[in-house]
């Protein structure tokens, strides 16, 4: 209670919203001996104010002799006593020994001891209720905060589950790239060893801009420009005049949240599929732009075009199950034609960057994508 710097064990559950309600309950049961004792009709029969008030002091005596009886025996830790016990040993012995030690001070005769007891037994049967009203309240309540409890902790389970499996899914993304590359500056160090070189050191200032954020949740569009222009220097080393970059992203929108690994995924998607099956290469467009709450993300490129299987490889399965993992159905990816050739995919995600992960996505969607 706040009154004491040191709450006893024994007090321990009890408040002052518990002391008042406690309280009130004594003093509605005196009350209709206060009112007898203002009427007229009932004061000329012998109901006094002084009787009235010794009645309530009575009742309040019991009430909150049964609050600390209950409060001392539920706090019990050894003997362990069951609350239902408790609270039925504290209306008894709340009730009945308080009266009976008023009556021993206070009464003359034995028809007012008779008369105490009468009153004492008339007392157990509401506090009973009243004691069983808040044991089965309490319950409700201690049951509600297991519910809730359970319940953060599911949620937490499907966080660090959902935040795994996101895991996983990114790192879908990095071993492909980087044996390909070794791979490319293996051969030209045989053949040039010059363009082996420009390429090896495009291929660190790559992973010196990959690595620090490889594996997080979190990014920014402009840092994962800064990891995709690293990307293309190193295919622009291995393609030479066959690749053209333009990008048109304006600064003020560099640092809006993006997620991470997603945008590279779409480059390398385009060069691997759109530019490399032809002889002479083509372009890769990159443009960014913010609309109705949504932040536009687009990759262009000159390539092929749309194919039957256009969007089912599983680099685009890969972002879309991470856009849904992340944002639910408020982000999204579409790929559509680009003129006069080609394919544009646009990244639509809140500019906000507030992620829905706080639910999984449905089991099928997983699985299709993993």
């Amino acid at each position: 209670m706040a009154f004491l710097h040191t709450e006893p064990r024994w007090l321990r559950g009890v408040t002052w919203p518990l002391v008042g309600m406690v309280l009130l309950i004594g003093f509605l049961q005196n009350f209709s001996q206060i009112i007898r004792a203002i009427t007229p009709d009932h004061a000329a029969d012998g109901w006094s104010m002084e009787f009235a008030l010794f009645d309530l002091a009575s009742m309040e005596i019991v009430a909150l002799s049964i609050m600390l009886i209950g409060s001392a025996l539920t706090n019990l830790e050894r003997p362990r006593v069951p609350t239902a016990l408790a609270l039925a040993l504290a209306v008894l012995l709340g009730t009945f020994v308080p009266i009976n030690v008023i009556a021993h001070f206070f009464c003359d005769t034995p028809e007012e001891v008779l008369f105490a007891n009468s009153m004492a037994r008339r007392l157990v049967l509401p506090w009973g209720i009243a004691a069983a009203a808040w044991y089965f309240l309490r319950r409700a309540n201690a049951r509600s905060a297991e519910l809730r409890a359970a319940e953060v902790l599911r949620r937490q389970l499907e966080s660090g589950m959902l935040e795994a499996r996101l895991q996983a899914l990114q790192a879908q993304v990095e071993p492909h790239f980087l044996f390909n590359t070794l791979a490319h500056v293996r051969h030209l160090y045989r053949t040039e060893p010059s363009r082996a070189k420009e390429m090896l050191e495009s291929f660190r200032a790559y992973l010196r801009s990959a690595l620090p954020h490889m594996r997080g949740n979190g990014s920014t569009l402009g840092r994962e420009l800064s990891l995709v222009r690293a990307y293309l220097d190193v295919q622009q080393v291995r393609m030479g005049r066959r690749l053209a970059v333009d990008v048109d992203v304006p600064e003020a929108l560099r640092d809006l949240p993006f997620p991470p690994m997603m945008l590279i995924s779409l480059v390398e998607n385009a060069i691997k599929h759109g530019l490399n099956p032809l002889p002479e290469g083509g372009a890769i467009g990159l443009a960014a732009s913010d609309r109705d709450g949504m932040l536009i993300v687009s990759v262009t490129d000159s390539g092929r075009g749309i194919g039957d299987n256009l969007g089912s490889g599983v680099g685009l399965a890969n972002i879309r199950g991470r856009l849904f993992a992340l944002y639910g159905d408020g982000a999204s990816l579409a790929l559509t034609a680009h003129a006069p050739r080609g394919v544009r995919a646009a990244l639509r995600v809140p500019v906000s960057g507030q992620w829905a992960a706080s639910a999984p996505p449905p089991r099928a969607t997983l699985e299709a994508v993993g």
